[in-house]
């Protein structure tokens, strides 16, 4: 026979037995307020984890909207020159209209001014006796 057969059942006290499982149940009040502990900081920790990304979100989002309130100035600033730019083409325009228009006018005028000299030549010169080849 083994020995665990060969061995007896021992028998303890009721006395023995509360004792023990009173040792137990401190036992597993001292476990159970470790594992508490251990849940009040990870708590802890995970509402300061909390606080500091939404704080970095916050953060974030000041840096978005002030990135998209520059973006949006410059935009503007972008517009306005470009206003500006289309002004100064229309003033040019403007001006290239109206010397275009005096360079037209002076050539018709010059034109004007050669076909009367000519002619006052041409007169001058019928005048003097000078008669115009014949063919």
């Amino acid at each position: 026979m083994s020995e665990e057969q060969s061995e007896q059942p021992r028998y303890v006290t009721q006395d023995q037995h509360r004792a023990d499982r009173a040792e137990l149940r401190g036992e597993l009040k001292e476990e159970i307020a470790g594992l508490r502990q251990d849940i009040v900081g990870l708590t802890k920790t995970i509402e300061a984890n909390q606080q500091a990304m939404m704080l970095r979100f916050e953060q974030t989002e000041r840096q978005r909207a002030e990135d998209r309130q520059v973006m949006l100035q410059q935009f503007q600033q972008v517009d306005r020159q470009l206003e500006q730019i289309d002004r100064q083409f229309s003033r040019h325009e403007t001006r290239l209209l109206s010397l275009e228009n005096w360079m037209r006018t002076t050539y018709v005028t010059l034109a004007v001014v050669v076909v009367g000299m000519a002619a006052q030549l041409f007169y001058t010169l019928l005048r003097f006796g000078f008669k115009p080849p014949t063919p």
